[in-house]
């Protein structure tokens, strides 16, 4: 059985899981240093998604609304601070899913890329050749049936990157209104100059604006120079990381979640919060460190995250939360292994 605090943890993840699932707009505030009446607050948490607010703990709702009257929310991650207290924002995604439309040469490539970029990739053909999982062994999920029933029947979110490489402009059109006007991170097609111009006419005749139209990458992919449809891949592939990453989402991998909410035993979560210089793994990263000494994530491998690991089991003995700061400059790097200079400034959540 849980206790009242892992209860609210719990309950706490869980509302954060369903809200990422339902692809509402989800904020994750926590506190990372800084104390209320006497008591250390390193941990704390609130979610804001849409315009409901979870409190992790109600004991805090009074404080909680003069942070919220005091600092702002971007779509980004990033700190603020508020009389003494160090906030952490998150703009939260749940993992990036891949739907590729199309199931021919540039797909196959451009799933395993995709895998290997950690997407979930969902690839869409109406031919059985093709939409097979002999075809794509490494796709999670390969769907044979008419593009526009499967496009307007399933809600792929709005962290997904569709990749419209269809074998004909017909098909590519009914792909492009199929998502055009949905909520997405990417939308791009495949196509000489003379079928784009024909696939974008006929949108526009269909009542599409402009502002819409110009949304869609097309040509798709990078201007590398590509011509195998592996290197077309690459490029497609390319252009996705640059899109995804210019909000600087936090994405939170589905697989660490259920084991917050599922998982009985004492854990840490360890959350990179600051990143100065050059480190291995951006600000927002996660790794989650249970009882028994297993894992779940990565906060950048070598001797930081051993640290870190070392450190969590600490405090997973102890049954507390901290914050601890890995310089990663001169003398310091040395001693940790590391040579690429920098700092992070690490949040351990005790769960």
């Amino acid at each position: 059985m849980f206790n009242g605090r892992e209860k609210m943890k719990r309950d706490f993840y869980t509302k954060l899981y369903n809200e990422l699932k339902r692809s509402k707009e989800v904020y994750l505030i926590t506190i990372v240093s800084g104390e209320h009446q006497g008591k250390k607050l390193s941990g704390q948490k609130l979610l804001k998604a849409d315009n409901n607010i979870l409190i992790e703990d109600d004991n805090y709702k009074e404080l909680w609304n003069e942070i919220l009257n005091n600092i702002t929310l971007n779509k980004g991650t990033y700190n603020s601070t508020y009389d003494n207290k160090e906030i952490f924002i998150e703009y939260l995604a749940s993992k990036a899913n891949l739907v590729i439309c199309g199931g021919g040469h540039i797909a196959l490539p451009l799933c395993n890329i995709g895998k290997l970029l950690d997407f979930n990739v969902t690839v869409i053909d109406d031919r059985k050749e093709f939409a097979n999982y002999d075809r794509f062994n490494l796709a999670d999920e390969v769907i044979c049936g008419n593009f526009e029933e499967v496009l307007k029947e399933r809600c792929f979110g709005k962290n997904s990157y569709f990749v419209i490489v269809t074998r004909g402009h017909r098909d590519d059109r009914i792909c492009l209104e199929s998502v055009i006007d949905k909520g997405y991170a990417y939308v791009g097609m495949i196509g000489s100059k003379a079928k784009v111009a024909t696939v974008v006419t006929a949108l526009l005749e269909a009542g599409y604006t402009q502002e819409l139209i110009d949304k869609v990458h097309t040509p798709i992919g990078l201007n590398i120079g590509g011509q195998t449809p592996a290197e077309i891949a690459v490029s497609i592939a390319a252009e996705i990381i640059q899109e995804k990453n210019i909000n600087n989402k936090t994405e939170i991998s589905e697989e660490i979640l259920r084991e917050l909410i599922e998982d009985k035993q004492s854990k840490v979560l360890a959350t990179i919060v600051e990143k100065l210089g050059s480190s291995p793994r951006g600000v927002g990263t996660k790794m989650l460190i249970k009882e028994d000494r297993s894992f779940k994530g990565t906060v950048g491998g070598g001797s930081v995250e051993n640290a870190v690991y070392l450190k969590s089991l600490e405090l997973i003995k102890n049954r507390s939360s901290d914050v601890e700061i890995y310089n990663l400059s001169n003398s310091d790097a040395s001693t940790l292994g590391m040579i690429c200079g920098g700092k992070v400034k690490v949040v351990f959540e005790y769960i």
